[in-house]
């Protein structure tokens, strides 16, 4: 990829910024969901969709953009996909259907997967004994990112309505595009592949590398638990005993960035102990975290508590599940970290969409009911990876 600069502290921070700026697109939906469904006068059902599509849609971008990130120089990239992203945002803010909400927030989360891309970057760029920690300091910003826009999206949709969010995030995201301008280094791009065979290359890649499949299954699937919770709580906390508003699951939000400097610790583990200890480690958290919902969550502190142990276990198994590929090929890291995250956006999509039904059908107990099921099939990955031997030993992350 050319000579890259040295990772500073400086750039560790630029990066993990620019990582939370964007993702929050894929999330500031969720807590919006109760006011656009009035607004267009739909059920919940109905506009779960948009948190589905969105998730779906960023899936897909990791599919088709992010590999992208092996063959082209980063920045131009990066910034050609923030224009992009705020043209959708000024028309996210303007819509007049829910078809068109749907539509625009689906382009949203295909067009926002810059994170994935700056990812395989920090990574590159660290040194041989830090990766896990570089990978942990570089998710405190993803996590922040995600939590963050449901505490700001909360706030301004119960004072200024779902719309002025949109807003918000396309100021920030203006911002955001100077800022990198500025600050982000380039790098050489590589195209003696083309585009055409560097997308033919993903499915060999992808039926080769064991890890990178039990790694896929493991995060799609306590992602999908994740995204159950937190698509439903806006749902959960409107009805009694709560009776709360959007502004609320904002506020919880708060327990999701304490949660995100688990990260960095789970990283450290990760350097010391290997993957596959820190995988099992955020399983059990996450599986602790539905357990605790599903029998304290009409208790406030219940709720706080479960909050914070699904939100632990899920962003620190994105470091475990990442740690253990990126020692694979390093060449070819943005194609491993696309395949990885659109099963993990996919199962995010899937965790959505079954939030909502089990909402709508068996309110509580079934948002978690599914939620547990979907943390169980996770374990099985982990069991499977356990009996091929393929969990990454400890220090095998250095390569």
């Amino acid at each position: 990829m050319g000579n890259l600069p040295v990772l500073t502290k400086k750039l560790i921070f630029i990066l993990a910024a620019a990582c939370g700026f964007t993702v929050a697109n894929v999330y500031l939906n969720q807590t919006l969901l109760v006011s656009m469904a009035n607004t267009f006068a739909v059920s919940a059902a109905s506009i779960g969709i948009v948190a589905t599509l969105t998730q779906a849609g960023y899936a897909l971008g990791n599919l088709f953009i992010v590999p992208l990130g092996d063959i082209l120089e980063r920045k131009k990239l990066i910034l050609t996909l923030l224009s992009i992203v705020s043209i959708l945002l000024a028309s996210a803010a303007l819509s007049m259907n829910v078809l068109w909400l749907i539509g625009v927030n689906l382009l949203l989360g295909f067009a926002t997967i810059i994170p994935q891309i700056i990812v395989p970057l920090a990574v590159h760029l660290a040194s041989e004994n830090n990766r896990g920690k570089v990978l942990g300091n570089v998710t405190i910003g993803l996590v922040c990112g995600i939590f963050g826009a449901r505490i700001i999206s909360g706030f301004a949709d119960s004072h200024f309505g779902w719309r002025s969010m949109y807003w918000i995030s396309f100021a920030g995201t203006i911002l955001l595009f100077f800022l990198l301008l500025l600050f982000l280094p380039t790098s050489k791009g590589n195209k003696t592949v083309s585009y055409k065979k560097l997308l033919a290359s993903l499915g060999p890649l992808f039926l080769k590398e064991k890890v990178l499949q039990k790694a896929c299954l493991s995060q799609g699937m306590m992602f999908g638990a994740f995204s159950v919770f937190w698509t439903t709580l806006v749902f959960f906390l409107s009805s009694p005993p709560y009776s709360y508003g959007s502004k609320m699951a904002g506020i919880i939000g708060l327990v999701g960035i304490a949660g995100a400097f688990a990260a960095p610790i789970i990283g450290r583990i990760i350097d010391q102990k290997g993957s596959g200890f820190a995988t099992a480690l955020c399983m059990s958290f996450s599986l602790l975290a539905y357990i605790i919902l599903a029998t304290l969550g009409h208790w406030l502190p219940g709720l706080i508590v479960g909050a914070l142990l699904i939100t632990v276990g899920t962003q620190a198994n994105q470091v475990a599940c990442q740690a253990s590929i990126f020692q694979l090929s390093p060449e070819q890291r943005n194609r491993l970290n696309g395949l990885y995250m659109v099963s993990t956006f996919l199962g995010g999509a899937l965790g959505s969409y079954l939030g909502v039904f089990a909402w709508s059908r068996w309110h509580w107990f079934g948002v978690c009911s599914v939620g547990m099921i979907m943390i169980g099939i996770a374990f099985t990955s982990l069991i499977k990876l356990s009996k091929q031997k393929t969990i990454v030993e400890k220090g095998s992350f250095v390569r």
